[in-house]
């Protein structure tokens, strides 16, 4: 049946407080005898009762009202009607009511209803109001003689519906090795001024370290400030404000001291580590927006409540908050309790674990940051941002995923120190859009990366031996050598490109070709793969990934990429560089490097590999290394590219990073890619090592800056040499020097024949 019962002597003491809420509601004496047969009409109490109970379910307020009798219409407009039941809806999570009738009584022209309700509320369950009263009236036809009391027993003018809802404490996420990213701790706010700064210089220098903010915004915001003036910088957690604050203190004058203006103020709050080094991953929690309230108030929130708002906080967001103890009371004007209507236990919350290597994904981020601000002469102030990504080898799991430009996710904690119309102006304003994910969400012309899936499947097809020899010179044509006419009648090597331009490449093998990047052996490859079958390009691009989005849905947008089987040869040969009709993402080109390095063992990609603890109350394995498929890859032409990838870095005659790598204390094997844009072109550079039993796959890519040797190459170069401790190898001195363009093929060419 129904929950609880109340007593008789709470009965008559609810009884008499529903007489004062209307003065139709009069204690009579009991009477069993019928109404008056004038009163009488086809439509019982019951009938009325079972009615009124139905349009309540669908929340029908004018037809509910007009079953009211003329003097309860009197005391409640439809207006004050219909606002007590909206605002007890709010409170219950109303989902619907049902009745049962336990009697119907006649005092004379008044009938006495007892019955009980239940109601359904997805925020508290059934709720059970039982031995209920209602009157009705005879007036030509049964009219309910309604108070507030018809809502929830124990209700009246002077009471009010309280829900409330008891959050723990959110839960952490934690890096691979259990090291937390995302936790309750101390944040600092840094604030600055300026004529209290030694060198204003050597301050900017450390802020723009310790802050991965770019030298160039910070130098906006001194400038919006005069120099007596003391204004805000920017927030960092509690392990980079340990390594700076001598810095800091010595540079910037900044350090904490007694009283309301010192320049380190801190809160306790929700705290991400590194000032939210995997930003795009772990994302932020924030407020409720306004339009969500309501879906988010029947979970338990309220209207000061936060949540995840994007990434791994917002995936996740029920095992990391938890449900909540929840209540929901009558309570007087001045607080006194009426009635405890229903509760409900909640869950506490549960931590996450994920894969990423919290060192990996800092080096990584600081190498990001660190190249843009000390190329700002040069390419840093032209590029459009960037992403490098980490896979392990042998299970998929994602050790670092690091998106340029980044952001600080303390900008949307209700509890930050920020000027947030001024930060979250800066944000709006950066037309490299910081809050997009640029691994997963953006897709990029891969260029010479592509070249890796134009030798897989140009090897596999028998199309091109693996001691066969091309000669790679600066022209290329395909005019009357093949079935088709390319549209283009000359092609060149991206050789002349360079200022020289240096001497072409000469005789190679497949491997070779690809360590020097030859364009000339591509366009032939590109041709020849387009007449055995127009889509075999294609297919082997799919294949290994490309033009599906990875399985990373979970941390956001996750774009496909691009693979438009060629409708004629000129478009397959341009696609066989890795231009035309071609798109990817950072992702896929790291799995795609992937499974050339582990001999094409399909690991499927993941972040999140359990909730809370083995052993621990809650615990849920969400991931481990799965095995989607095993590709029979050619073993030949595996060894071909893995040959040519670590020429790329060791040959000093084709390697076209071997400049970048040549000395490196560690083997690496990779390849390079520059992709003509509009613009100035992206920089890419992929790369497994170590090169025996590799371990890491890396690919990165750096919109709108310069030749993938030139700007990634030296980027991951940085990140492995943090990683596995070796001294730092200096980015390039002419990153400082002024930006000199890239030429295009077109212009490379035009120039080779105007001079020839």
């Amino acid at each position: 049946m129904f929950g609880w019962r109340i007593g008789l002597c709470l009965f008559f003491c609810l009884f008499c407080l529903a007489g004062c809420e209307s003065a139709l509601l009069q204690q009579a004496t009991p009477a069993s005898s019928p109404p008056p047969a004038a009163a009488s009409t086809s439509a019982q109490p019951e009938d009325v009762l079972a009615a009124f109970v139905a349009e309540w379910t669908a929340q029908d307020f004018p037809a509910m009202y007009a079953r009211l009798a003329s003097h309860s219409r009197a005391l409640y407009s439809q207006a004050q009607f219909t606002d007590q039941y909206t605002a007890a809806h709010s409170s219950l999570g109303f989902d619907g009511v049902e009745h049962q009738l336990r009697s119907v009584d006649y005092q004379g022209a008044t009938a006495v209803l007892r019955y009980d309700i239940a109601i359904r509320s997805p925020a508290f369950g059934q709720i059970d109001d039982s031995d209920r009263v209602m009157r009705m009236l005879s007036e030509n036809g049964w009219k309910i003689a309604w108070s507030p009391m018809d809502i929830i027993h124990g209700m009246s003018s002077r009471a009010r519906l309280i829900p409330s809802a008891d959050f723990l404490p959110r839960a952490n996420i934690y890096a691979r090795d259990g090291a937390p990213l995302a936790q309750q701790g101390t944040t600092y706010s840094l604030y600055a001024v300026q004529d209290d700064m030694l060198d204003s210089e050597a301050c900017l220098a450390t802020l723009a370290v310790a802050t991965r903010m770019e030298i160039s915004a910070l130098r906006r915001i001194f400038a919006d400030y005069l120099g007596e003036t003391r204004f805000h910088i920017a927030e960092i957690d509690q392990a980079r404000y340990d390594s700076y604050r001598e810095a800091l203190a010595e540079n910037c004058a900044i350090a904490r001291s007694d009283g309301a203006f010192s320049k380190v103020r801190s809160y306790n709050s929700r705290s991400y580590y590194g000032q939210g080094i995997a930003a795009h991953a772990v994302g932020y929690i924030g407020a409720i927006p306004a339009a969500e309230l309501e879906r988010w108030q029947a979970r338990g929130y309220s209207n000061g409540s936060t949540i995840g708002r994007a990434g791994i906080e917002a995936a996740y967001e029920s095992a990391l908050a938890g449900s909540p103890q929840r209540f929901l009371r009558i309570v007087e004007t001045g607080g006194a309790l009426i009635r405890e209507l229903a509760g409900t236990s909640g869950s506490a919350p549960r931590s996450l674990s994920l894969t990423l290597d919290r060192k990996l994904q800092d080096f990584t981020a600081q190498a990001i940051a660190d190249a843009v601000n000390y190329a700002l002469p040069s390419w840093g102030a032209l590029t459009g941002g960037g992403a490098i990504v980490a896979l392990d080898i042998n299970t998929g799991a994602v050790l670092a995923l690091a998106s340029y430009p980044g952001f600080d996710p303390q900008l949307f904690n209700p509890d930050t120190e920020y000027r947030l119309a001024a930060a979250l102006q800066r944000l709006d304003s950066d037309s490299r859009s910081p809050l997009t994910n640029k691994a997963l969400a953006e897709q990029y012309t891969p260029g010479s990366v592509y070249k890796i899936v134009t030798t897989l499947a140009a090897g596999s097809e028998g199309i091109w031996g693996r001691d066969e020899i091309f000669d790679c010179d600066y022209i290329w044509s395909g005019r009357g050598r093949f079935s088709f006419e390319d549209a283009r009648e000359l092609r060149s090597d991206w050789r002349l490109l360079e200022p020289g331009p240096p001497p072409p490449t000469g005789p190679v093998t497949m491997a070779q070709a690809l360590a020097a990047s030859c364009n000339p052996f591509y366009y032939e490859m590109g041709a020849l793969l387009f007449e055995r079958g127009p889509n075999l390009q294609v297919d082997y691009a799919q294949g290994l990934g490309l033009g599906s989005p990875v399985g990373l849905s979970r941390l956001g947008i996750e774009a496909a990429g691009e693979l438009a089987p060629p409708r004629e040869g000129t478009e397959a040969i341009n696609n066989a560089i890795g231009q035309g009709s071609v798109g990817v993402t950072a992702v896929q080109m790291a799995q795609l490097t992937m499974l050339i390095a582990n001999g094409g063992a399909f690991w499927q990609p993941y972040i999140v590999s359990h909730i809370s603890s083995p052993g621990a109350p809650g615990y849920e394995l969400v991931n481990e290394p799965l095995l989607a498929a095993q590709l029979d890859l050619d073993g030949d032409t595996l060894a071909v590219i893995r040959e040519g990838m670590c020429l790329v870095t060791t040959d000093p005659d084709l390697g076209t990073a071997e400049r970048v790598f040549g000395d490196a204390p560690y083997s690496i094997c990779g390849k390079t890619g520059t992709a003509e844009t509009l613009g100035n072109p992206h920089s890419w550079f992929v790369a497994y090592a170590p090169r025996e039993e590799p371990e890491i796959a890396l690919a990165g890519v750096m919109t709108h800056s310069r030749e993938g040797s030139e700007v990634v190459a030296p980027m991951i170069r940085r990140i492995l040499d943090d990683y596995w401790g070796y001294p730092q190898k200096p980015y390039p001195d002419w990153w400082q020097d002024p930006y000199i363009p890239v030429k295009t093929q077109s212009q490379a060419l035009a120039e080779y024949l105007a001079d020839n």
